[in-house]
């Protein structure tokens, strides 16, 4: 009863800034640790290596506090492989939608991208991602220009990794499955208060809010509050097999939804979620109306690092985090290295305390001096003592904390472009794919990362282009054009919101250097097959760049025979098409009747071939039976009558003189077959080249009509007398 009472009497905006500094103080909580280690990542890979107190003491004793910082050649190497291989949103269609459909999606995003800078909004978030473990990009609407109410969808980049606090209770890489989320802005306390000078920054809870953070002496944190939520709707299914929301428009839907077999109407009620915002401080709201979007997810992409779970807290690093000891003791080695050397410059003398006529100064300067002659007066002597030599120690401890670096980061010399122990090219790439395998988590985490903002991107794609306009699209060629949609009175328009598409990830180098190195292949291809370049050098000509590299391959492409190029049916008009058709019935006609009697020519061949082959055979049988009866003569006493004998070298050159003429018919009728193939090829191109040579031919001009119609007689009568 008292909590009834109690919800009656409170503020609602109090209740909901309660929870909301519930929330945020939970999420700073849980994170804490990975957010301020991961701000020390940042200044560490900025420069500031040294521990404060150590470099303090050395500046002032006068000695060297060194930073080689290699690791941004660490960082950048792996962040370079993302910009050459640049990760590219696909869409595919799904259900009722189509691959044309699909394609302009795709297109529409890539303009989307273009017009965003997404390359620079991703490679910034994937910079983070690999030097702290984490970093953040999101997805905007925005209007095209102050004057109109159009808008466009934006891809914008978060500068500050630890300006978005997550959910805690959010595990997934890209945050989808996160119920809210802030994005901080640090605004200065004068600016706040003269914007919004309504607010009050103190009261009842003022302690709390500078305990937590929100208001500072100078500062006043300023937050986007993202929270995910639901809202009951009714769908139906059309009898067009459409699925529509009906909500409160169930009578505009009477008699067009679908009935189940006992009559009743398809309508079911679902949950649909929506990204909600408010702008916040610390107090209150800092406006009245909630900002929604109707999309499955919060707008705020996450971009992880490398995440280890241990027990119920998630550790999160980056590339930098482990190899930092590595760096600080490579700084210190260097630093002491260079100390020695200078030190092994300057000079040391050893003089008696009680020595008349020598002044100290003069010796514990002299290195400092140009003058070559150093005086002494009495008999004590100063001696010169050597430095001690240069400890190689330093130079191998520095090279070491550079191997340990390597090991650590997973990244060797073949991958970070220096000369290693490997010599082979196969030995190079083995090496540059295990730095590759090494460091993949960044680039796969970044690619899921980018299709998420694919996905929201095209959940908001009919939501935003709901009306009638036009859209500049991009192709996978890079080339832009502009494309109408919505348009009912427009036959080129098309419905972008029609259908459903899942979005992919491909990964692989720009168009760009794709067409290079398409460029390159293609001519070591024309010299591996120079007969290549007859058929396709107008393909040739055009991917090369070239000044006026497309004029050449047009040239090139005219010379072409018309068998070869085609002819676009679209580019004729239909009386073109028509006598087309019939030139090409005709032909294949002829083509059937030219084939049916060269089959029959090839089988009377064939037949005349069979017959020659057994006569070879014969002959070949005659020539044996001649050789055999001439040896049987050599062997034994001749018969009572013997017949004449045959000569066998005369059998065996008719023998042979068969077998070729066999030989020169089989030839003949192999020849024969593939002129009856080539047949049809060669009638085709004959009747292409009259139809396009009696198309080039001016019309005959009709002849001049006479100006006086010929006298006609009739003959004369038949005279019968």
């Amino acid at each position: 009863m008292a909590d009834k009472k109690r919800a009656k009497t409170v503020d609602p905006d109090s209740e909901y800034m309660e929870e909301v500094r519930l929330r945020y103080q939970e999420a700073i909580d849980y994170d804490r640790e990975n957010r301020d280690q991961g701000m020390d990542d940042l200044r560490f890979l900025s420069g500031d290596q040294w521990d404060a107190d150590v470099k303090l003491k050395r500046e002032r004793a006068g000695r060297p506090t060194l930073t080689i910082n290699t690791l941004p050649q660490f960082v950048g190497q792996v962040i370079g492989d993302t910009r050459i291989n640049r990760p590219s949103i696909k869409v595919r269609p799904v259900e009722d939608a189509d691959q044309d459909l699909a394609d302009v999606r795709a297109s529409l995003i890539r303009g989307i991208e273009q017009a965003s800078d997404a390359t620079g909004v991703y490679i910034n978030a994937g910079e983070d991602q690999v030097s702290c473990g984490i970093g953040n990009f999101r997805v905007n609407l925005e209007y095209v220009q102050d004057d109109v109410f159009d808008q466009d969808i934006r891809f914008r980049g978060i500068a500050n990794p630890f300006a978005v606090v997550w959910d805690p209770m959010s595990v997934e890489r890209t945050g989808a499955d996160a119920r809210y989320c802030f994005v901080i802005d640090e605004v200065p306390r004068r600016a706040f208060e003269r914007q919004y000078p309504h607010v009050s920054l103190s009261g009842d809870i003022g302690s709390e809010i500078v305990a937590q953070g929100w208001v500072t002496k100078d500062v006043v944190l300023v937050a986007e509050y993202w929270e995910m939520k639901t809202r009951k709707r009714k769908i139906a299914l059309l009898t067009d097999n459409k699925i529509e929301d009906i909500t409160d428009k169930e009578a505009e839907y009477e008699g067009r939804i679908a009935m189940t077999a006992d009559g009743r109407p398809r309508i079911r009620t679902v949950e649909r979620p929506y990204a909600c915002m408010r702008l916040i401080t610390g107090t209150e709201p800092l406006n009245d109306e909630k900002y929604e979007l109707p999309i499955s997810r919060l707008p705020i992409i996450r971009v992880e690092g490398r995440v280890v779970r241990v027990a119920d807290k998630r550790v999160r690093f980056g590339l930098v985090r482990f190899a930092k000891d590595s760096q600080r003791l490579k700084n210190f080695w260097s630093s002491l290295r260079a100390e020695a050397l200078a030190g092994s410059t300057k000079a040391r003398w050893l003089l008696k305390r009680t020595a008349d006529g020598i002044t100290e100064d003069d010796f514990r300067y002299a290195h400092l001096s140009d003058d070559m002659v150093l005086t002494y007066d009495g008999q004590d002597k100063p001696e010169r003592i050597d430095p001690p030599p240069y400890p190689a120690a330093f130079a191998q401890e520095a090279q070491t904390m550079t191997d340990d670096m390597k090991a650590t980061t997973g990244l060797y010399d073949s991958s970070l472009g220096a000369r290693s122990n490997e010599t082979s090219g196969k030995a190079i790439l083995a090496r540059e794919r295990q730095g590759d395998v090494a460091t993949f988590m960044y680039h796969d985490n970044l690619n899921a990362a980018i299709r998420e903002g694919g996905r929201v991107a095209n959940e908001l794609i009919p939501v935003v282009y709901d009306t009638a306009r036009t859209i500049r699209i991009i192709g996978e060629d890079e080339a832009s054009k502009l494309q109408r949609i919505n348009d009912p009175n427009d036959p080129d328009s098309i419905d972008i919101g029609k259908g459903k598409y899942d979005v992919a990830i491909e990964t692989g180098p720009s168009f760009s250097t794709r067409r290079v190195e398409a460029a390159e292949s293609m001519m070591q291809f024309v010299q591996a097959v120079p007969g290549a370049a007859q058929v396709a050098g107008d393909l040739i000509a055009q991917a090369q760049d070239w000044p006026l590299a497309a004029e050449i391959g047009e040239r090139l492409k005219k010379t072409l025979p018309p068998n070869i190029v085609g002819e676009k049916d679209e580019e004729l008009s239909p009386e073109q098409q028509q006598e087309k058709q019939q030139a090409m019935q005709a032909a294949q006609q002829q083509q059937q009747m030219a084939m049916a009697g060269a089959q029959a020519e090839l089988e009377g061949k064939q037949a005349d071939t069979q017959l020659k082959q057994a006569q070879a055979r014969k002959a070949m049988a005659e020539a044996a039976k001649a050789e055999a009866e001439a040896n049987n003569a050599l062997r034994g006493p001749p018969p009572e009558k013997p017949d004449p004998p045959q000569d066998p070298r005369v059998a065996e050159a008719n023998a042979v003189k068969a077998m070729a003429d066999a030989e020169r018919a089989v030839i003949g009728v192999e020849s024969d077959r593939i002129d009856l193939m080539a047949k049809p090829a060669k009638m085709a191109a004959e009747a292409q080249a009259h139809h396009e040579s009696v198309e080039a031919q001016p019309e005959a001009e009709p002849a001049d009509e006479p100006m006086f119609e010929p006298i006609q007689t009739a003959p004369e009568p038949f005279d019968a007398d």
